[in-house]
């Protein structure tokens, strides 16, 4: 039986790997534009780390991811630097349906937030009002694209041995919200769909 101190952290990674989903998506050009939103691939690549703790059957599982863009362009006239960034936070709760233990399956239920915070900025050397608004409609527009919202809800199961190593699969459905504008729409897109893992974990 595996003890409440040395079951009270975790650290480890899941790995979802692509499918004909994502290739759809690309062909399709339904990318944000910026690199760093949650459906580029930078900002949620397929090996992804969480680190939590437990106490009991309840567990709660954190985790976080940053992709960054910054592009710097001088010509002989004006020069221009633009910053796009995408920070993802997500928090999973986690109740298994047993007392935790060693050497046996462990099926869980989950739940959890994610979100994506979007920064954007566009400069140039001595632009114009004009350009200055132009600038900072473009950084909106950016924003709007990069930034997310998401839940899921799911099953798990996972084994767990006497040295700290834990192997499982985990599969939810997720639900992610996000939107992009220009200067005459604003498009909102809602998308359900599932997500398997395979998970590698270490006890402490």
């Amino acid at each position: 039986m595996m003890s409440s101190a040395l079951a009270s952290t975790v650290v480890g990674v899941d790995y979802v790997p692509a499918g004909l989903a994502e290739q759809a998506w690309v062909e399709q050009g339904q990318l944000s534009g910026t690199g760093v939103a949650a459906r580029d691939g930078l900002l949620v690549p397929p090996l992804r780390s969480f680190f939590g703790g437990v106490w009991g059957r309840n567990g709660l599982m954190g985790g976080f991811s940053m992709a960054r863009v910054s592009t710097t362009t001088i010509t002989a006239a004006v020069g221009t630097r633009s910053v796009r960034m995408g920070i993802r936070p997500s928090l999973d709760y986690r109740r298994w349906f047993m007392e935790p233990k060693t050497g046996a399956p462990l099926a869980y239920v989950t739940t959890g937030l994610h979100g994506v915070i979007p920064y954007s900025k566009e400069v140039a050397d001595d632009p114009s009002a004009e350009e200055k608004q132009a600038l900072k409609e473009s950084a909106e527009s950016d924003r709007d694209r990069i930034g997310a919202l998401g839940v899921q809800v799911g099953l798990g199961a996972e084994v767990r041995w006497d040295n700290g190593l834990g192997l499982g699969v985990r599969t939810a459905l997720i639900a992610l919200r996000s939107q992009a504008s220009d200067d005459q729409t604003r498009t909102v897109s809602s998308m359900i769909y599932p997500e398997t893992a395979l998970t590698i974990s270490f006890w402490f």
